[in-house]
């Protein structure tokens, strides 16, 4: 039998393992400050020279991630998400992507005291009775996919209303969860499409207001990670760049293991 540091040894250094912490914290920093600033685009470097170039640099800190996305509903997703533009041609993801690594057993992720903050979140969500589910019914995900189109229509904080949702593509992809309350009500919708080792954070939204949807975001993040896990998948990346996240999204990124890394896009 292996002993965890042989184990750690033959499946390589992990994620946190190979991130310059330093680096991670700056362009977390730089980003925070980013949206603060109202996401002023190229004004906001070029009143933030010193700072901007920082974070350019501090990108070398972080690991690096070879994808290869293959030619599949997962795989072309997983594209889409790593191959989008920013203005002038800029590579949209130059200054970092939001990675969760994923571990071999799904239940190594509750382990260690990163997680003492999840595990507290979870056993609130228990306390209140919230179960995550798979589903696999197709009947079921298009009535989820109506029921979060119309909580998208409804959403009470305008910054995520969505007046016109186009979530028909979900039904391409097989990672479906839902978190439900005691009653069997759906709080949470999580769906990532995967392609190999890579999966992409496609749909993870409350479909209501209140602190029971709140806790279910963080038992929806443990019960994606470990279906990811069974599915084989090592590294979720998250949809939105780092420039496109909101602060508190941020935030609870990092509270459940999102970190910084350098995502290169190559031909399968």
């Amino acid at each position: 039998m292996l002993t965890p540091d042989q184990s750690a040894l033959r499946r390589g250094p992990s994620l946190a393992e190979r991130t310059d912490q330093g680096a991670e914290q700056a362009l977390a920093d730089y980003w925070t400050a980013y949206v603060d600033g109202g996401r002023g685009g190229a004004p906001f470097i070029l009143r933030n020279l010193s700072r901007s170039w920082a974070a350019f640099r501090a990108v070398r800190g972080l690991p690096v991630i070879e994808a290869r996305p293959s030619d599949t509903p997962g795989g072309r997703a997983v594209r889409r998400v790593l191959a989008g533009r920013a203005s002038y041609g800029v590579p949209a993801r130059v200054l970092g992507t939001a990675v969760l690594e994923v571990p071999e057993d799904g239940d190594d992720y509750l382990v260690g005291r990163h997680a003492q903050t999840l595990r507290r979140k979870l056993r609130s969500a228990e306390r209140r009775g919230l179960t995550a589910r798979r589903i696999d019914d197709l009947v079921e995900r298009r009535r989820l996919v109506e029921i979060a189109n119309a909580a998208e229509q409804s959403h009470v904080d305008p910054t995520y209303r969505v007046p016109a949702p186009r979530n028909e593509d979900l039904l391409d992809h097989d990672v479906w969860l839902t978190v439900d309350d005691p009653e069997g009500r759906p709080l949470l919708l999580a769906v990532a499409p995967r392609d190999g080792r890579l999966a992409t954070l496609r749909y993870f939204r409350t479909l209501g207001s209140s602190e029971a949807h709140s806790d279910a975001r963080y038992l929806a993040s443990s019960a994606l990670v470990a279906e990811l896990a069974r599915h084989g998948v090592r590294h979720l990346l998250d949809t939105a760049t780092p420039a496109e996240q909101t602060n508190g999204l941020r935030h609870f990124q990092r509270m459940v293991g999102f970190r910084y890394a350098r995502v290169k896009l190559r031909t399968p």
